[in-house]
Protein backbone atom coordinates (compact mmCIF):
# COMPACT_ATOMS: atom_id res chain seq x y z
CA UNK A 1 0.00 0.00 0.00
CA UNK A 2 1.18 3.20 -1.02
CA UNK A 3 0.53 6.88 0.25
CA UNK A 4 -1.74 7.95 -2.75
CA UNK A 5 -3.97 11.09 -1.48
CA UNK A 6 -7.71 11.03 -2.73
CA UNK A 7 -7.85 14.08 -4.35
CA UNK A 8 -9.83 17.38 -2.71
CA UNK A 9 -7.95 16.36 0.53
CA UNK A 10 -5.55 18.95 2.26
CA UNK A 11 -2.16 16.69 2.06
CA UNK A 12 -1.85 16.22 5.76
CA UNK A 13 -1.69 12.91 7.16
CA UNK A 14 -5.28 12.29 8.31
CA UNK A 15 -6.31 11.71 4.71
CA UNK A 16 -6.66 7.44 4.06
CA UNK A 17 -3.92 6.05 1.97
CA UNK A 18 -5.34 4.34 -0.99
CA UNK A 19 -3.25 1.52 -2.99
CA UNK A 20 -1.98 3.13 -5.97
CA UNK A 21 -3.38 1.65 -9.40
CA UNK A 22 -1.08 0.30 -12.26
CA UNK A 23 -0.07 2.23 -15.21
CA UNK A 24 -0.99 0.65 -18.85
CA UNK A 25 2.69 -0.26 -18.94
CA UNK A 26 1.76 -2.30 -15.67
CA UNK A 27 4.64 -0.16 -13.66
CA UNK A 28 3.67 1.26 -10.24
CA UNK A 29 2.17 4.52 -10.28
CA UNK A 30 3.44 7.30 -8.19
CA UNK A 31 1.98 8.29 -4.51
CA UNK A 32 1.72 11.50 -3.49
CA UNK A 33 4.45 11.05 -0.67
CA UNK A 34 6.76 9.85 -3.58
CA UNK A 35 5.41 13.05 -6.02
CA UNK A 36 6.49 15.33 -2.51
CA UNK A 37 10.01 13.70 -1.88
CA UNK A 38 11.17 13.91 -5.88
CA UNK A 39 8.96 17.54 -6.58
CA UNK A 40 12.65 19.65 -6.40
CA UNK A 41 14.67 17.02 -8.80
CA UNK A 42 11.44 16.86 -11.23
CA UNK A 43 11.42 20.62 -11.84
CA UNK A 44 15.17 20.64 -12.09
CA UNK A 45 14.76 17.89 -14.74
CA UNK A 46 17.30 16.11 -12.17
CA UNK A 47 15.30 12.47 -12.25
CA UNK A 48 15.62 9.22 -14.71
CA UNK A 49 13.35 9.19 -17.41
CA UNK A 50 11.26 6.81 -16.13
CA UNK A 51 11.02 8.46 -12.64
CA UNK A 52 9.62 11.92 -14.35
CA UNK A 53 7.18 10.48 -16.41
CA UNK A 54 5.10 9.11 -13.53
CA UNK A 55 5.74 12.15 -11.45
CA UNK A 56 4.50 14.17 -14.66
CA UNK A 57 1.37 11.74 -14.74
CA UNK A 58 0.81 11.90 -11.17
CA UNK A 59 1.18 15.57 -11.21
CA UNK A 60 -0.90 15.74 -14.00
CA UNK A 61 -4.01 14.14 -12.15
CA UNK A 62 -3.30 14.81 -8.90
CA UNK A 63 -4.84 18.35 -7.79
CA UNK A 64 -2.96 18.82 -4.64
CA UNK A 65 0.62 17.69 -5.72
CA UNK A 66 -0.48 20.10 -9.15
CA UNK A 67 -0.57 23.20 -7.07
CA UNK A 68 2.66 22.16 -4.99
CA UNK A 69 4.12 22.18 -8.31
CA UNK A 70 2.54 25.52 -9.59
CA UNK A 71 3.74 26.94 -6.57
CA UNK A 72 7.91 25.52 -5.94
CA UNK A 73 7.48 26.84 -9.62
CA UNK A 74 6.05 30.34 -9.41
CA UNK A 75 8.60 30.60 -6.37
CA UNK A 76 11.17 29.60 -8.55
CA UNK A 77 10.30 32.32 -11.24
CA UNK A 78 10.29 35.17 -8.36
CA UNK A 79 13.49 34.44 -7.05
CA UNK A 80 15.19 33.72 -10.59
CA UNK A 81 13.77 37.43 -11.37
CA UNK A 82 14.87 39.30 -8.13
CA UNK A 83 17.91 37.72 -8.38
CA UNK A 84 18.89 39.05 -11.74
CA UNK A 85 21.72 41.70 -9.91
CA UNK A 86 24.85 41.61 -11.81
CA UNK A 87 28.10 42.54 -9.73
CA UNK A 88 29.44 45.93 -10.50
CA UNK A 89 32.35 46.49 -13.53
CA UNK A 90 34.88 47.40 -10.72
CA UNK A 91 34.65 44.43 -8.50
CA UNK A 92 34.38 41.48 -11.25
CA UNK A 93 37.54 43.12 -13.10
CA UNK A 94 39.14 42.61 -9.49
CA UNK A 95 38.00 38.88 -9.21
CA UNK A 96 38.85 38.14 -12.63
CA UNK A 97 42.49 39.39 -12.26
CA UNK A 98 42.60 37.48 -8.88
CA UNK A 99 41.54 34.50 -10.44
CA UNK A 100 44.47 34.98 -13.36
CA UNK A 101 47.07 35.65 -11.06
CA UNK A 102 45.50 32.56 -9.02
CA UNK A 103 46.23 30.54 -12.18
CA UNK A 104 49.76 31.15 -12.41
CA UNK A 105 50.51 30.67 -8.80
CA UNK A 106 51.84 26.94 -7.72
CA UNK A 107 50.44 25.59 -4.36
CA UNK A 108 52.06 23.45 -1.68
CA UNK A 109 49.72 20.98 -0.05
CA UNK A 110 50.41 19.42 2.95
CA UNK A 111 48.98 16.58 5.02
CA UNK A 112 50.32 16.16 8.10
CA UNK A 113 48.90 13.31 10.97
CA UNK A 114 48.92 14.27 14.64
CA UNK A 115 48.79 11.91 17.43
CA UNK A 116 48.06 13.04 21.32
CA UNK A 117 48.15 10.46 23.79
CA UNK A 118 49.12 10.65 27.91
CA UNK A 119 51.37 8.42 29.29
CA UNK A 120 52.98 8.12 32.56
CA UNK A 121 56.95 8.84 33.22
CA UNK A 122 59.18 6.61 35.14
CA UNK A 123 58.89 9.08 38.31
CA UNK A 124 55.51 8.78 38.26
CA UNK A 125 54.08 12.24 36.26
CA UNK A 126 52.01 12.24 33.84
CA UNK A 127 53.12 13.50 30.35
CA UNK A 128 51.66 14.76 27.28
CA UNK A 129 53.17 13.33 24.59
CA UNK A 130 52.08 15.06 20.77
CA UNK A 131 53.32 13.01 17.51
CA UNK A 132 52.75 14.66 14.49
CA UNK A 133 54.19 13.39 10.77
CA UNK A 134 53.81 14.56 7.19
CA UNK A 135 52.03 11.87 5.23
CA UNK A 136 51.77 13.45 1.96
CA UNK A 137 53.34 16.30 0.11
CA UNK A 138 52.75 18.51 -3.12
CA UNK A 139 53.30 21.12 -5.02
CA UNK A 140 49.92 22.16 -7.72
CA UNK A 141 50.61 24.55 -9.96
CA UNK A 142 47.45 27.08 -11.71
CA UNK A 143 48.12 27.39 -15.40
CA UNK A 144 46.07 29.90 -17.01
CA UNK A 145 43.67 28.46 -19.73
Amino acid sequence: MTDHMEPGTNGDKSAEPVKSPKTADDSQDCSCAEARAHLEAFLDRECTADLAERLAQHVATCSHCSRLADAETHLREILRSRCAEQAPPELRARVLGRLSALRATAVSVTTTSTTTRTQSSASGRVVRVVESRVESSRTVRFERD
